[in-house]
């Protein structure tokens, strides 16, 4: 069985310290095969503490994001399945009450 994590928006350390702890109990390093991350990671210490987890991991860049040279947008394929990746902040820009 392949296991895949997919996350965004964990805004550390701004928004909170670290992952609930009963969350963090499950991120066994080699337990997870793939992350699929949209975005807002925010510090170069939370894509580290992801490349720990899994060897394989995949981050777009969200709107919050220092390191601006994560992509926009990109396509992974895990198994026989194609998954896109975006953060959305590009889908709907912020202040963008009517489409």
């Amino acid at each position: 069985m392949v296991l895949v994590l997919v996350i965004g928006d964990m805004h550390m350390p701004y928004r909170k310290a670290s992952l609930p702890p009963k969350f963090k109990k499950l991120l066994v390093p080699g337990k997870i095969q793939h992350i699929l991350c949209t975005g807002n990671l925010c510090l170069r210490e939370t894509h580290d503490y992801l490349k720990n987890i899994a060897s394989d991991v995949h981050i777009v860049r969200g709107d919050f994001d220092s390191n601006t040279n994560y992509p926009e947008q990109k396509v992974v394929t895990v198994g026989q399945f194609k998954i896109g990746l975006i953060h959305g902040h590009q889908v709907i820009p912020w202040g963008i009450m009517t489409l």
